[in-house]
């Protein structure tokens, strides 16, 4: 992958602040009643991917729900889309409270293929908000080789930078939602993170942006 042309541009975004969405909660409000108040505090704010990793920090130390790190994660996912709240109820349904409370657990005690296929068994989820959450919980965890967000914007960019114009123009591409390609992803962006000297959040975000 040739980033070298994009080293100064990627050192100078700022994932932690410059990410956010704002929970509008008009496009929320069919989210779960009982959920709702679990994020009340931030409606119609911009929720940043420090707020998030603050969470689910507050998470870990025991002075927080899971639900408020879960949800804000999704409402920063989903923003305004529409179908989020939908989506979201689904996964936040008595069946998978468990799978989520099991996945957080895990990232703590480092087992992050546990973490991966718990929120993988949750029908629905996918490799693009599973990473979201591995994300945000393993940062709140101070993992050095922290797990990143691996979507389509992202796996379309990877595709675009290492092949020519006009195979990336024919092609449909998806991220794989395997595990242990998952974690060749993760590794890949924090070897070519040390490389270039970068931050690997600030590497995915160079590659979800496509501003390139």
């Amino acid at each position: 992958m040739n980033i070298s042309n994009y080293t100064e541009t990627i050192r100078n975004l700022k994932p932690l602040s410059d990410s956010k969405f704002t929970y509008k909660k008009d496009k929320w409000l069919k989210l779960n009643e009982a959920y709702k108040r679990f994020i009340s505090d931030f409606e119609e704010k911009e929720i940043s991917r420090q707020d998030i990793i603050n969470a689910y920090k507050q998470f870990y130390s025991g002075t927080l729900g899971w639900e408020t790190a879960f949800l804000l994660t999704m409402v920063w996912g989903f923003s305004d889309t529409g179908y989020g709240t939908f989506r979201t109820n689904n996964y936040i349904g008595l069946e998978n409270r468990e799978k989520i409370i099991n996945a957080l657990n895990a990232i703590e005690t480092n087992d992050l293929e546990f973490a991966y296929k718990s929120l993988k068994s949750i029908q629905g989820l996918s490799i693009s908000y599973i990473s979201k959450v591995l994300y945000f919980a393993t940062r709140a965890c101070d993992y050095k080789d922290y797990a990143l967000i691996f979507d389509i914007r992202v796996a379309r960019s990877l595709v675009k930078l290492t092949s020519l114009p006009e195979i990336f123009e024919i092609v449909e591409i998806n991220p794989s939602s395997k595990f242990a390609h998952y974690k060749l992803y993760n590794s890949m962006i924090h070897n070519y993170s040390q490389k270039y000297n970068l931050e690997p959040e600030s590497l995915e975000m160079f590659l979800f942006k496509q501003e390139f």
